[in-house]
């Protein structure tokens, strides 16, 4: 009967010692199979967040166009003095870099043979220069050359060149002059329709713009070229100038408004107003009757244009 005993507890702890193994066996298989999970898990998670070559392979190139505009900036020889250090030029009630506090900067990047352009400037240009003699707003002027191929000669380096060497030294005509610039008998044409511009040409609107004889015709010999060419390079590698949202996110169009440092989106207010005129007075929260008084402009908390509002603006962008 001891013997028995004796047999069966060995037995027992036998077993006891196999269920053990096969627990420890089973723990070990348990921990490996939630190891290999969570590396699984870990991948895609990576592989979902990590930037795409595509994207790294962008930013690269992002960057080396903006250091090679910044070298191309730099190695320019005669630069406007008066240009602000984001190649404006900002006009206002008290002068040439000297605005108005308290009131909207409105910054306009513009080609002087953009249709869109032109046809924008020539129905907001006379309320803006009320807006700025009166002291409600300041304007800042950006002359650009993204539209060379669109002419034979270079019309929009030439004619913003003369724009810039008027800002230096008679910067109380600039705004005129950008008036000059677009007016419809005068503004010419994109592409198989453009007919050449001469300097000739382009002095004599500088005259009736109101510059003075001299300064228009030393405007023309191409003084500041070079430096809009690559001044021009730097506002193609520039972020803040992208469409922020809808079918032209990611890309610099002409006009370009920035309302203190936000961007506008005009196109989007012209289509639900049907007028740039009255979308710009939306934005400042002016009416066309207090344009030229005393009335000042009203803005977001934050400064940004009140119209449109982000709303609307991401409903009607999409």
């Amino acid at each position: 009967m001891a013997k028995k005993n004796a047999a069966a507890d060995k037995e027992k702890e036998l077993q006891l010692k196999q269920d053990r193994k096969r627990q420890t066996i089973l723990g070990v298989v348990v921990v490996m199979v939630l190891v290999a999970v969570l590396c699984v898990v870990g991948y895609f998670i990576w592989r979902a967040n990590r930037p795409s070559s595509a994207q790294s392979s962008a930013s690269t190139s992002q960057q080396q166009e903006r250091q090679e505009a910044e070298a191309e900036l730099a190695s320019v020889k005669v630069k406007p003095s008066v240009a602000l250090s984001n190649g404006g030029f900002l006009i206002s009630k008290n002068g040439i870099n000297k605005p108005v506090p308290g009131v909207p900067t409105i910054s306009i990047y513009m080609d002087f043979i953009c249709p869109a352009c032109g046809e924008v400037d020539r129905d907001i240009d006379d309320t803006l220069i009320q807006m700025v003699n009166a002291g409600q707003a300041n304007v800042e002027i950006h002359p650009e050359a993204f539209l060379n191929d669109e002419s034979t000669d270079e019309y929009s380096s030439r004619a913003a060149g003369a724009a810039v060497y008027v800002a230096e030294h008679e910067p109380d005509k600039l705004l005129d002059v950008v008036r000059a610039f677009f007016t419809s008998d005068y503004q010419p044409k994109e592409s198989q329709n453009y007919k050449p511009v001469s300097n000739a040409m382009i002095t004599a609107q500088l005259e009736k713009a109101g510059v003075s004889p001299q300064v228009a015709q030393d405007a023309v010999q191409g003084t500041y070229v070079p430096w809009v060419n690559a001044q021009t390079s730097m506002a193609s590698t520039d972020t803040a100038l992208e469409h922020p949202s809808g079918q032209m996110k990611g890309e610099i169009t002409t006009p370009t408004f920035i309302i203190n440092g936000h961007y506008w989106l005009f196109d989007v207010a012209w289509s639900q107003t049907g007028s740039p005129l009255t979308s710009l007075l939306k934005a400042v929260g002016l009416t066309q009757a207090e344009v030229g008084t005393s009335a000042k402009p009203k803005l977001g908390s934050k400064g940004e244009p009140l119209f449109p509002t982000s709303t609307s603006s991401s409903s009607s962008s999409n």
